[in-house]
């Protein structure tokens, strides 16, 4: 049972990592994308500082406010892989710490072995022998 819940707490930590490194990913894209989005969006501010067109300045309103909402997304895949990595360290602790009582466990089971041969090879007391014959 207890290599059961110490393999189970493996595959938790190795599942937990691979989100993090897709939301990882995930937020890596769309950070992408909000610099595409500025880059797009400079370009649209210099073309108005030429012309003093209202159209050109709602562009670039609108391409910040793409943004905003790119980089919002970014935010919570960013939460999603801090959430991940954390789990990740928990539940490899858990499998570490299972790990050392099963291990425990298994030397305790020695020692109590090795005690229960210990009391059946040792002679009995000549006092104990004598009494056990009266009787």
């Amino acid at each position: 049972m207890r290599l059961f819940s110490v393999t189970t707490a493996v595959c938790v930590s190795l599942l937990t990592a691979a989100c993090a490194a897709g939301c990882w990913y995930r937020a890596e894209q769309l950070r992408s994308e909000a610099d595409w989005l500025m880059e797009r969006s400079k370009a649209q501010a210099s073309e108005f500082a030429q012309s003093f067109n209202d159209v050109l300045a709602t562009q670039q309103l609108e391409t910040f406010a793409k943004r905003r909402a790119v980089l919002e997304r970014a935010h919570l895949w960013q939460r999603g892989q801090a959430l991940g990595i954390m789990l990740t360290v928990a539940a490899g602790t858990c499998a570490w710490l299972l790990s050392l009582m099963r291990r425990l466990d298994g030397e305790l089971e020695e020692a109590s072995q090795e005690l229960e041969q210990a009391e059946a090879a040792a002679p009995a007391p000549l006092g104990a022998t004598v009494r056990a014959s009266r009787s």
